[in-house]
């Protein structure tokens, strides 16, 4: 088990399927191809910019989701 809480391929994953869009969705999105979309979405981390990039793709704000997950985990 990772000792990081995060794991923003998930967070990714499920923001996808809230918004009812798909990977060829997303890669399209960034310019990737679906199988780097793939390896996007099983990564636990990811560059800061690639992360932008996502953010700005799908207008959500992924940094907010690791700031809470951050504040849940210090409460504990």
């Amino acid at each position: 088990m990772s000792p990081y809480p995060i794991h923003v391929g998930s967070l990714i994953r499920t923001e996808l399927s809230r918004q009812h869009q798909s990977v060829t969705w997303l890669a399209e999105q960034l310019g990737i191809e679906r199988t780097n979309c793939y390896r996007v979405l099983r990564a636990q981390s990811l560059q800061t910019d690639q992360l932008v990039r996502i953010s700005i793709a799908m207008q959500h704000d992924f940094f907010a989701d690791c700031s809470k997950c951050i504040q849940l985990t210090s409460k504990q």
